[in-house]
Parts: C-alpha cells; structure tokens; sequence
C-alpha cells in the first residue's frame, strides 16, 4: 500500500510541474515569435527547459527552478520505482516526496492563477466573477491535495 501511495503522490507532483512548466511555456510564448520557437526549439532538451530562448524571454530564475525541479522528480521517480519496494527505505521515501509534495505544490498553487486564466481565455470564458470563481477554486483543490497527502502519508499509511 505504501508503494503505491507514494507513487500516487509523485504523480501529484508531476501535475504540479506541469502547471509550472504550463506557466514558463506561455511566457515564452508571449516573448518570442512561433517561428523564432520553431527555429529554436528543435530537439526535447530544448523543448523542456527553453534553453535557447532562455534570454530572449528573460526567464532568469525561473530556467534553474524549471531545469531542478524536472531532475529532482526524475531522480525522485526513478529511485522510487526500482527501490520503493524495499521497507528499510520507506522513511527516506516518505520524507522526501512529502518535500517535493510541499515545494512543488507551493510552486503550482502561485501558478494556478494564471493557468486557469489561461485556459478561460482558451474556452471563452469572459464573466470575470466566473474566471475569479475558478481560480479560486484551482488554488483550494491544489491546498487540499497537499493536506490529503500529508494526512495519509503521516497519519494513515503505517
């Protein structure tokens, strides 16, 4: 049961980072031309940390938390599946994905503003009480999968 609940929560985190990378994505997208990306943007390194337009839409800081969270939940997920198994790593396993739980559902609760804005944008959404109500509620659901987590990863799953 511990093993898949803790595969359960790097795939939280996973979401998490993608509404993080969603977030860099349409800054670049909003600094740089589609075709300037598309002459730039040609193998998956490039696709995934935006190293070669990193200047041009000024990510700054933004590039190294990108390039150290995608790494620290590769290595995370990795180590988790070939060893998760194993009872004497349970604590290290339960301790580390509840920081990543922490720091990348910090990170993806101040993205989730703009990325349901994005995507009212994107449906047609225009009632601005109706975009406020979502985003509202993204940032709530993203707290209380955080809570949930940490409530069964330290009270429930022994």
């Amino acid at each position: 049961m511990f093993y898949l609940g803790e595969l359960a929560a790097l795939i939280i985190c996973w979401l998490f980072y993608c509404e993080f990378y969603w977030m860099i994505e349409r800054k670049v997208r909003r600094a740089c031309s589609r075709e300037y990306l598309h002459k730039r943007l040609r193998q998956l390194p490039d696709r995934l940390f935006f190293t070669p337009v990193s200047g041009r839409a000024e990510l700054g800081f933004l590039y190294y938390t990108n390039l150290t969270l995608f790494w620290t939940l590769t290595g995370v997920t990795v180590f988790h599946l070939l060893l998760g198994w194993i009872g004497v790593l349970q604590m290290m396993i339960r301790i580390v994905t509840t920081l990543l739980v922490l720091v990348t559902g910090a990170v993806g609760a101040s993205c989730s503003a703009g990325s349901t804005e994005y995507v009212c944008i994107n449906r047609s959404i225009s009632d601005k009480t109706t975009i406020l109500a979502l985003q509202i509620l993204s940032f709530v659901s993203e707290l209380l999968l955080i809570l949930i987590y940490l409530y069964f990863a330290w009270a429930y799953i022994a």
